[in-house]
């Protein structure tokens, strides 16, 4: 029996089954366009909605010989198609997802560098500043600001009255203050905390 666009589908899904290629065209024209509608209008994506149609019949030929449909054959497509659609929506919302993730991911990493950035250079400028003090005066200062100790102790570590020590300290934190003033604003936002640091 010839077959064409006008034979029934239950007779071209028997001679798909059987390998008729033919058979397999013909469902494939009958079919196509109406399914690739149903695709765009979900999708409102040409390309995807072609490759999901043709995805679908290529699945169809591979598993002929095993293929088992209920019903009519159009009710299969439809549902077949429905799945893929779903699929590729929620593999589309994992892919959003994922890259939203990923942004938030690079933006708190980004600003973790610009952080530790700011930090090295404040650092660097702090450094330089300290260097122009006399030894005496820096020694003072990070005897009480980096190791800790108190008026009393420095003054006995370095047989000073605790009011030299005082008054290194205060001299130091003035220029301290004086030359990071000028520093750019976005650096001074985080020297907040060295501020506090130095005013205690």
């Amino acid at each position: 029996m010839e077959i064409s666009l006008t034979t029934d589908d239950n007779e071209l899904l028997k001679n798909l089954q059987q390998g008729d290629k033919k058979a397999f065209h013909i469902l494939y024209q009958k079919h196509y366009r109406v399914l690739y509608l149903h695709v765009y209008q979900k999708l409102r994506d040409r390309e995807t909605a072609k490759d999901i149609v043709h995805d679908l019949f290529a699945n169809i030929w591979q598993k002929k010989e095993t293929l088992k449909i209920n019903g009519k054959l159009s009710s299969y497509l439809y549902a077949s198609t429905r799945n893929r659609i779903l699929d590729h929506i929620s593999k589309e919302q994992s892919k959003s997802h994922y890259l939203d993730s990923f942004v938030v991911h690079m933006k708190a990493e980004r600003s973790d560098t610009d952080y530790m950035l700011r930090e090295k250079m404040l650092k660097e400028q702090i450094e330089k500043v300290l260097s122009s003090l006399s030894p005496r005066v820096r020694e003072v200062f990070e005897l009480s600001r980096v190791h800790y100790l108190s008026h009393k102790e420095i003054s006995k570590k370095l047989n000073l009255s605790e009011q030299s020590v005082r008054s290194y300290i205060k001299d130091s934190l003035k220029v301290l203050r004086m030359r990071l003033s000028a520093f750019p604003w976005i650096l001074l936002l985080s020297a907040i905390n060295f501020f506090n640091f130095l005013s205690k």
